[in-house]
């Protein structure tokens, strides 16, 4: 709308009826009992009063909105200056308090009141003049509510501008959706009846006959049979529930679905997601009804440069940009109502097989047994998608699958096509066992388990140590240890003897994998320590001790002493440093009185020790004092002089020396004799550092004299 000159002329203002009525609207007190206890408010009658006028060229209607707030309180300008130009089909509001332009329709304006103080029944006020003007400018000639025949005149134009806006949008998402074969298979029906839904047997007792929802026959039933109990239908041979006609109601089973198909264009092919649902109840005599919904599509590309992944384009059936409009939409700007969770959205789902392997024959899945290994999941939902991009990216599915390692490829599939257990790197021009890292042997032992992820693992790093496991080891491992850590140690003794002793002295048997077993942990334990500090693995009278906890014990002794030995090693170099600046520390830091004393710490274990036993990080303050940045000291009692008591950090500030951190055990507050020592010991070594500073300095002169 053109704004020039709308605001040349004067707005209209309130006229003394209006301000008496907005004077006379005091209100009603209410209150209403809420969970948080009686709320009262104030409700009045009329919340907004409007005038009106066209202008001279009739072209324009000017409706003037004023509140019944700024009524009573004698104000006479309107809020909002709302212009409406009928023929150009637009409108503008000019607000008189901010003194900007808005585009917002009348219902969106910012008055300052609060709509929900007014009552539903009352209406906005309006002299029958006023009314006449608006209702014969917008054609809607009842006598509508001012504000109501301003609103639907807006919409209006606000629905128009939308649907122009949307159909840029919309637009291409049809031209996708025009891509979508129009036919379902001619199987389909039958596939989803066989081998998606969940079928039941609804029987009585008294005729020992029973309705089939998969045949939909009445069969006969086993004499013995009860409720939810599985069985097969004596018909059809399906696999069925069996429910009693008595105690059965009403059955829900609902699932997700999918097919794959090429588009029309010959290039794009699209996953079409369908929610399955199937009622059955008593009173219709279990007869089912099944609905299918399509509600999710993806389109992509097979063997393109970026692969599946990079090419999907996903929509979803919804609302369209809250249009009220159902339609296909772009994926992620649907809002659903209602129930969240697998029922919207991309969701794991049976696949229909019928059809893929006609359409992956000319692609670079063509010999992937895709059909025939989903279809031998059965029921078992999948994430589509996610296998679909596996299988094109690399990892060899026609290879194990046609090895016989069907359950170690379920398994993969179960996973979304993620890596488990086993190591499979993705180099070129590989036999299968070389990539896993194996023997041929090893794998022609994996193919004759049907070895699943773990047990193909368990062989995986027997192989990488250079041992054989007998098929039964494997299981045995499998079943009591998993991928555990003693898979580790098969090359330093026979798996025939470990796993003997675990069953003899670690009880695995009786503990099973997926409980904590005690003394299996104290032996990986224990297995840990020795082999840091270059024990003989290979001897068996220290590999498999008598008594594991003992063993385990007397190790952790022996390895403190030895880590700290190591440590030592370690810092050799730094304690050299440490040590000359203890010597230096120790002139100043001299002072004790018949209470305490001062320790001062002279290499890494000092540190160590002591951070042990008082509970605290001083070992990390090593570096920084062995660098001369901090003091640290130890403040001991004269009677326990090997016993710690306190940790302090001095800091030198050019060449002034302040406590910064006096601690007793767990790092709580010092004792105040503790302190008081502190602060005597401070100055005493403040007064001998500035001594031998003065000493050097006259030293020096000495010498330059």
């Amino acid at each position: 709308m053109r704004k020039a000159g709308l605001l040349d002329k004067k707005p209209l203002t309130a006229t003394r009826g209006m301000l008496e009525t907005a004077r006379r609207d005091k209100g009603t007190k209410k209150r209403i009992d809420a969970w948080h206890g009686v709320v009262t408010y104030t409700e009045y009658e009329s919340r907004y009063y409007f005038r009106a006028m066209i202008s001279v060229n009739k072209e324009i209607l000017e409706v003037d909105l004023f509140t019944r707030r700024d009524l009573a309180l004698g104000r006479t300008d309107p809020r909002f200056r709302i212009f409406l130009d009928r023929e150009k089909k637009d409108f503008e509001s000019w607000d008189m308090v901010n003194e900007k332009w808005s585009s917002a329709k009348i219902n969106m304006l910012e008055t300052d009141d609060d709509r929900y103080s007014y009552t539903y029944r009352g209406r906005n006020h309006a002299t029958k003049a006023t009314l006449h003007i608006v209702n014969g400018f917008l054609y809607t000639g009842c006598m509508q509510d001012v504000e109501m025949a301003v609103l639907d005149f807006q919409a209006g134009i606000r629905k128009t501008e939308l649907s122009r806006k949307h159909k840029f949008i919309t637009d291409v998402i049809d031209s996708y959706m025009s891509m979508v074969p129009d036919r379902m298979p001619v199987d389909w029906m039958k596939f989803i009846n066989d081998r998606v839904l969940e079928h039941s047997v609804f029987y009585t007792k008294d005729t020992k006959t029973g309705y089939c929802t998969h045949c939909r026959l009445h069969v006969p039933v086993p004499a013995d049979v009860r409720h939810n109990t599985l069985g097969k239908c004596a018909q059809c041979g399906s696999s069925i529930i069996y429910k009693s006609w008595k105690m059965q109601k009403h059955t829900t089973y609902r699932t997700t679905v999918a097919i794959l198909q090429q588009c029309t264009d010959g290039v794009h092919y699209v996953y079409r997601q369908f929610r399955v649902d199937m009622y059955t109840e008593r009173q219709e005599y279990y007869v089912p009804e099944i609905r299918i919904h399509e509600d999710q599509r993806s389109l992509f590309l097979l063997g393109s440069r970026n692969g599946m992944a990079g090419s999907l384009k996903n929509y979803e059936w919804g609302e369209f940009r809250y249009t009220g409009i159902k339609r296909w939409c772009e994926g992620g700007t649907v809002k659903h109502s209602g129930f969240y969770g697998e029922n919207y959205g991309y969701a794991k789902s049976i696949l229909y097989t019928g059809n893929i392997k006609k359409m992956l024959k000319d692609t670079c899945l063509k010999y992937v047994p895709a059909a025939e290994i989903i279809r031998s999941m059965g029921r078992e939902r999948i994430n589509v998608l996610a296998v679909l991009s596996d299988m094109e990216t690399g990892f060899s599915y026609e290879v194990f699958w046609k090895m016989g390692l069907k359950r170690f490829v379920w398994e993969r599939i179960s996973r979304e096509g993620r890596n488990g257990l086993v190591k499979i790197p993705r180099p070129e021009g590989q036999k299968p066992w070389e990539l896993m890292g194996m023997t041929k042997e090893d794998m022609k032992q994996a193919v004759r388990l049907d070895a699943t992820d773990q047990q193909m693992r368990i062989i995986q790093k027997a192989a990488r140590m250079g041992v054989r496991l007998a098929d039964d080891q494997v299981e045995f491992f499998d079943r009591y240890t998993g991928n555990h850590a003693v898979l580790d140690y098969i090359g330093a003794q026979t798996p025939h003897r470990i796993i003997r002793y675990l069953k003899e002295r670690a009880g695995v048997e009786e503990c099973g994998k997926d409980v904590h077993n005690e003394p299996l942990h104290f032996w990986m334990d224990y297995l840990d320590m020795i082999r840091q500090m270059g024990w003989n693995l290979r001897d068996r009278s220290i590999f498999f001790p008598q008594d594991i906890k003992r063993a385990h014990d007397e190790a952790v002794a022996v390895y403190a002493v030895w880590k700290d030995n190591a440590d030592a090693e370690k810092m050799r170099a730094k304690d050299d440093i440490m040590r000359r600046n203890a010597a230096e520390i120790k002139k100043a830091f001299c002072y004790s009185d018949d209470t305490y004393m001062i320790k001062v710490p002279e290499c890494y274990l000092d540190f160590k020790h002591e951070g042990n036993a008082q509970h605290n990080c001083v070992a990390t303050y090593y570096d920084r004092a062995v660098e001369a940045r901090c003091i640290i000291l130890f403040v001991r009692k004269r009677l326990e002089p090997d016993k710690s008591f306190c940790t302090v950090e001095i800091q030198n500030d050019d060449g002034r020396f302040k406590v910064m951190q006096n601690r007793t055990a767990y790092n709580r507050e010092a004792p105040e004799d503790a302190k008081v020592f502190m602060k005597k010991a401070v100055k005493e070594a403040q007064g001998i550092a500035d001594k031998i500073v003065e000493e050097g300095k006259r030293i020096r002169q000495k010498a330059a004299g």
